[in-house]
């Protein structure tokens, strides 16, 4: 029964190890050639003509002129049945996990890209924010979710 006891709390601890950084992103997947899905790096907003993310030595360039669309999602990290669900809630928090799916076509593309990031907990409004000013000043109105909960799931 310690031994039990001992590996719960181990696996209590080790849930928050997957957590990102502040400043990491992790690719979760795409249409990007030459990433992998999984890769943790760093997404750079401060380039006013594009978003960088960079990823030991490789890099994706999305010009703000290309994104399509963009939108934010958060989801419940782990599912869980109903009375885990009420155990979990009585004792913690539960995470939540937060996305961006940005759609673009690069000059001279035929075809358009997306990219799937996932970001800390506190970057999801500072990213919207930039997305929603510098994406759609160049006149490419973004199709943004209007419920930052929903999945797009129906």
């Amino acid at each position: 029964m310690k031994a039990f006891l001992q590996f719960c709390f181990l696996l209590l601890l080790s849930l928050s190890a997957f957590a990102l950084d502040d400043g990491h992103a992790r690719y979760v997947g795409g249409t990007v050639p030459g990433f992998t899905a999984g890769v943790v790096g760093r997404l750079d907003t401060t380039s006013d003509m594009s978003l960088i993310f960079e990823h030991a030595g490789h890099k994706v360039e999305i010009p703000y002129a290309s994104i399509e669309s963009h939108e934010y999602t958060k989801e419940v990290a782990r599912h869980l049945g109903v009375l885990p669900t009420i155990v979990v809630a009585l004792l913690k928090v539960r995470q939540h996990r937060h996305f961006f799916r940005i759609s673009y076509r690069p000059q001279g593309a035929a075809a358009a890209q997306v990219v799937v990031f996932e970001v800390p907990k506190h970057a999801p409004s500072a990213l919207q924010a930039i997305l929603q000013t510098r994406a759609t000043s160049t006149g490419n109105p973004p199709h943004t979710s209007g419920n930052p909960n929903s999945c797009g799931c129906d």
